[in-house]
């Protein structure tokens, strides 16, 4: 069984891991930033929510699929890049992520899950592109940024 260790706020997560499984790190308040390796496919339902001090996360072109909640109600986190090797944003993924002024959701998204970015109360702009097939419901509800699409 892989150990993690927050030092400093930050947690490697060790090569050996695949998958971020739920609630793994769910309301881990001393959490501000979180390096996650190659060789994780996917980020686990709730995994990251409820993490208040969490600011920044770099997910790797390995993971083609981020969990329901799995970064709600992240109030510290600012911005995050979806790498191109995601097809499908998870239902309330963003949900209640009050800092976040940024994302970039890349071609490769197919499916935006309901309730996504709700309350995401500091985004400015997001682009969806063309290859979104589906936006579940309420997915930007609350969210007071420019949407453009295409």
């Amino acid at each position: 069984m892989a150990q993690f260790k927050i030092k400093d706020g930050v947690c490697i997560i060790p090569d050996s891991v695949t998958q971020i499984g739920s609630s793994a790190f769910s309301d881990c308040s001393s959490l501000e930033s979180i390096i996650i390796p190659d060789s994780v496919t996917e980020i686990g339902s709730d995994a990251f929510s409820g993490c208040s001090s969490l600011e920044s996360i770099i997910i790797p072109d390995s993971v083609t699929e981020i969990g329901d909640w799995a970064f709600s109600d992240c109030s510290s986190l600012k911005n995050i890049i979806i790498p191109d090797s995601v097809t499908e944003i998870g239902s309330w993924a963003f949900s209640d992520c009050s800092s976040l002024e940024s994302i970039i959701i890349p071609d490769s998204v197919t499916e935006i899950g309901n309730n996504a970015f709700e309350n995401c109360s500091s985004l400015e702009c997001i682009i969806i592109p063309d290859s979104v097939k589906k936006i579940g419901e309420d997915a930007f509800k609350d969210c007071p940024a420019k949407i453009i699409l295409g």
